[in-house]
């Protein structure tokens, strides 16, 4: 079963969770949105650079990923923009997006592009069967 990552609303703990029930922290119900989904791919680097890569969603931050992991975030209909950090690195090619009726679902693969003096997380939107199997 996959997971999905939710943050608490009464203390804040993020947590990778499969259905609705208390928090890990503090015990409060946890209740997941159902509108839509947003699930995050980060590829895997050749290089093998393990460092985990932080996720913000609307500038809130949801944890991290390793590298070839992937989640999923269960949202609310509205306006999104997913950042994501290497490291002390804050360089990101965001990708904004809206979670509509018609647009429940949305796929995202992020990889880290080398570069000369800094490294660029880059985040490309996706589709559902170019993402791994869980």
């Amino acid at each position: 079963m996959s997971l999905l990552r939710i943050k608490c609303p009464s203390c804040g703990e993020v947590q990778d969770i499969t259905a609705n029930g208390p928090c890990r922290k503090c015990s409060n119900a946890l209740v997941l949105p159902e509108d839509g989904v947003i699930q995050i791919y980060r590829m895997g680097s050749p290089l093998g650079i393990a460092v985990g890569m932080g996720i913000y969603l609307n500038e809130v931050p949801l944890g991290y990923l390793a590298n070839a992991e992937q989640i999923r975030i269960p949202v609310a209909y509205g306006h999104y923009k997913v950042h994501m950090t290497h490291g002390a690195n804050r360089r990101c090619k965001d990708a904004e997006f809206d979670i509509t009726p018609e647009n429940r679902f949305v796929y995202l693969k992020a990889r880290l592009k080398m570069g000369l003096i800094t490294n660029t997380v880059v985040i490309e939107p996706s589709t559902a069967d170019q993402m791994p199997a869980n």
